[in-house]
């Protein structure tokens, strides 16, 4: 059976982000994961501003220890206890996997792709502009700013981005809390895309009604999460199986103590199969539309090739995820030796195709009045 939905509401608290500027971290020697440079306020520079500027920013120079730091022998975000993921290279890597594949799943970047490219449309005496909430290595962000160059995108998340390259001129990254709210932010994007940020929201109708709030007249909103619920080989809910029956699998139990200590430390994980409810209840948005994805989690029936890759990537996006429950496992007080037996036997699970299990990944969207 499905895990039950729920919500935990938290009043936002209002007040600026802090812009990264100056230079966007390139490399793991730049970042500031290795940094030790002191944190440096400043409140304005030459670059183009976001739509709604900063009033705190930090410069090239970080210190790792003021927006990161280290818990469970990985590198977490120092802004947000709800969201308990890692915030280092080995991480972004992952997402930027993890983008592939859902750019691969929707042959596109974005769902709904009339509704989004309607509001980008290039207008006289308007600049377009695109926020994504959750950024995380800032794949996404950057390839919207390359896919539409006449208009304006800024990345938000925790912690700084890792960025391999020149950024496009049209692309800037802030840190920021979405839990704290958009009131900078009102009416100032026609595309909004938040993906897989579920973790780390803890009232997500709160959060929606923020995103209606900034987006203009017109503007698109963009929902993405993968869920902690899996299926089987049918597509069909998984119910928990204890240790020592005959359906137990290591895989799933880690799935399913990640979801209860995301829970526990207030995240939104249900919000995934609930947000086209949530988007039809707020009476802003109109034209509210939802997709729902199966993949494989690896390569273990014969499919078409595309198929194929997407459950080969998935499986190893899949193996460096549980890599990452970690933190959550260990804050919520397993032993050590207990989380490493639960995420060797599920890597060995996933490498040796012993369990045939989907994931599903859930797109919402919908548009402002």
């Amino acid at each position: 059976m499905s895990w039950p939905a729920s919500a935990t509401g938290a009043m936002p608290c209002l007040r600026a982000p802090q812009k990264l500027q100056d230079h966007i971290y390139s490399s793991a020697e730049e970042s500031p994961l290795c940094s030790s440079d002191e944190f440096v306020d400043t409140s304005s520079d030459g670059r183009s501003a976001s739509p709604a500027p900063s009033m705190y920013s930090f410069s090239s120079s970080v210190d790792g220890r003021t927006m990161l730091r280290e818990a469970y022998g990985r590198i977490l975000n120092n802004q947000n206890d709800t969201y308990f993921l890692p915030a280092d290279n080995e991480e972004h890597r992952r997402l930027d996997l993890q983008h592939q594949i859902i750019t691969l799943a929707l042959g596109s970047l974005y769902p709904a792709p009339n509704l989004v490219r309607r509001a980008l449309a290039p207008r006289p005496g308007k600049t377009a502009a695109i926020l994504d909430v959750g950024t995380g290595s800032g794949s996404w962000a950057i390839d919207m700013a390359k896919q539409f160059p006449h208009c304006s995108v800024v990345g938000v998340d925790l912690a700084p981005p890792r960025v391999d390259g020149d950024l496009p001129p049209n692309c800037r990254f802030e840190i920021d809390d979405a839990n704290l709210g958009f009131s900078h932010y009102r009416e100032s994007f026609d595309v909004i895309h938040a993906r897989s940020v579920s973790a780390g929201i803890r009232d997500f109708p709160q959060f929606l009604e923020e995103l209606a709030q900034a987006l203009r007249p017109g503007g698109v909103v963009l929902l993405g999460d993968g869920e902690m619920q899996l299926y089987d080989e049918w597509q069909e809910p998984l119910a928990y199986s204890a240790q020592g029956s005959s359906d137990f699998s290591w895989l799933h139990s880690v799935f399913f103590a990640g979801y209860n200590a995301m829970k526990t430390r207030g995240g939104s994980v249900d919000s995934p199969s609930m947000n086209p409810t949530w988007l039809r209840n707020i009476d802003a948005f109109t034209d509210v539309g939802w997709h729902k994805v199966y993949i494989p989690l690896g390569p273990w029936r014969c499919g078409d090739e595309r198929e194929l890759l997407l459950a080969e990537m998935l499986r190893e996006d899949c193996l460096r995820y549980i890599a990452g429950l970690g933190p959550y496992l260990l804050s919520e007080g397993y032993f050590p030796e207990s989380v490493e037996m639960m995420t060797r036997e599920a890597a060995t699970e996933l490498r040796e195709l012993r369990v045939r299990f989907h994931t599903r990944w859930s797109f919402a969207w919908a548009v402002k009045k």
